[in-house]
């Protein structure tokens, strides 16, 4: 299907989502919705045609990849879904926490602590949780560059709060 030949209203929004295609994830914006598709944008996407599921929170539903232009891509749902409930900010405490995560990022604000934990968390703890991260990040397959580039910046300032907590770095 076309991206100009639409036969639903679209809920037009900006939201974090993963859209799944075999044994990769692609971290995906959703930028409008409708009860037979989405419009996802990405670096990268899986091939035109692929099977795919999109993953918001505790939402999920499968379809195609319809279409595809440069970082864009249309997937047709197999069935129909609940746009409200997807399109929702709030619609999962998780996805939530993300979505104000991803915001405060894109501001270059601090990103409020009890966002990222529901603890009170100490800089030893803070430190460890960083470390673990940078861990679970270097062992993503097929990182795209830009992406590997700033994980290699995470991982410098996670050695330097490591240094600043214990007094060594590793």
């Amino acid at each position: 299907m076309n991206k100009e030949k639409r036969s639903q209203g679209r809920s037009n929004v900006f939201l974090g989502a993963t859209l799944e295609s075999g044994s990769q994830v692609y971290p995906v914006r959703i930028r409008n919705v409708s009860r037979g598709g989405a419009l996802v944008e990405a670096q990268v996407l899986p091939k035109l045609g692929a099977r795919v599921c999109l993953v918001r929170g505790q939402l999920r539903m499968t379809g195609m990849l319809a279409w595809q232009s440069d970082d864009q891509a249309g997937v047709t749902f197999d069935a129909p879904i609940d746009v409200a409930a997807w399109a929702k900010r709030g619609g999962a405490a998780g996805q939530q926490r993300v979505d104000t995560i991803v915001a405060a990022l894109r501001k270059k604000v601090p990103v409020p602590l009890d966002i990222v934990s529901n603890d009170v968390m100490s800089l030893p703890q803070i430190s460890a949780a960083l470390d673990a991260l940078c861990e679970r990040l270097a062992a993503v397959d097929e990182i795209p560059t830009g992406i590997a580039e700033e994980l290699v910046k995470l991982d410098t300032l996670a050695q330097a709060l490591r240094k600043s907590v214990t007094g060594r770095s590793f």
